[in-house]
């Protein structure tokens, strides 16, 4: 059924060989301590601009994105920044509302950074994670959709977002911040064993290795011509 194609989702490959076999329609999610997934949200973004337009939806009062970081990376891979939005939700309903945005969007990729980071503190409000979780599920009928998620703040290990977001997602990976290291587990797929780990370095993000076809000298100088014209 699956044969023996490798697909490169993230662009980081350890990452992809956890996550594979995949199907480009299944939400991915990634999750953990927040620092390590905004590093390798950089990556992710880069890589998928790659391929087609992407849209990331930053749920964070500030911070978040190093351009410097984003345009270093975009160099390595030859990327088009143009190609990347960024929109930043300061509150539950501005992720509401952006998500519907993206509704009519077809066959791009959507990062979604931290989607629940808004939820109330009052478990009994909790129920407002379906309205995101549903709007996710619509667009991930058109697109490609990645997940970077923290840790539930209800005592457990599991991801933010409750029962309803577990299972519209697909694929599922814990990342774990070891300093120069990371450490990334398997914990939900379709079709593989449950409990497979990676641990790699750090610095395979900030000096990837792109994998993809790469352009040849002539091809990069006409490119920079026409840029120029």
């Amino acid at each position: 059924m699956w044969g023996n194609i490798f697909i490169e989702l993230l662009g980081v490959r350890p990452l992809d060989e956890l996550i594979n076999p995949t199907k480009r329609d299944w939400v991915t999610e990634l999750y953990g301590d927040p620092g390590a997934l905004l590093l390798l949200a950089h990556n992710i973004l880069v890589y998928r601009s790659l391929f087609g337009e992407v849209y990331a939806v930053l749920n964070l009062e500030f911070g978040g994105v190093d351009t410097l970081y984003l345009v270093k990376i975009c160099r390595i891979y030859d990327c088009d920044l143009s190609k990347i939005y960024i929109s930043r939700a300061f509150r539950s309903q501005d992720t509401v509302e952006i998500l519907k945005s993206l509704e009519n969007v077809r066959d791009s990729t959507i990062v979604l950074i931290f989607p629940y980071n808004y939820l109330p503190q009052d478990p009994a409000k909790y129920h407002e994670a379906t309205r995101i979780t549903g709007i996710i599920s619509r667009i991930s009928l058109s697109n490609t959709v990645i997940l970077l998620n923290t840790i539930t703040r209800f005592g457990s290990r599991n991801p933010e977002g409750g029962s309803l977001h577990h299972h519209l997602v697909k694929i599922i990976l814990r990342i774990v911040d070891r300093g120069e290291w990371l450490i990334a587990e398997l914990i939900k797929h379709p079709v593989k064993s449950l409990g497979e780990k990676r641990i790699f370095s750090k610095k395979i993000l900030s000096n990837p290795l792109p994998t993809t076809k790469q352009r040849t000298i002539l091809e990069w100088v006409a490119n920079r011509v026409r840029e120029a014209k």
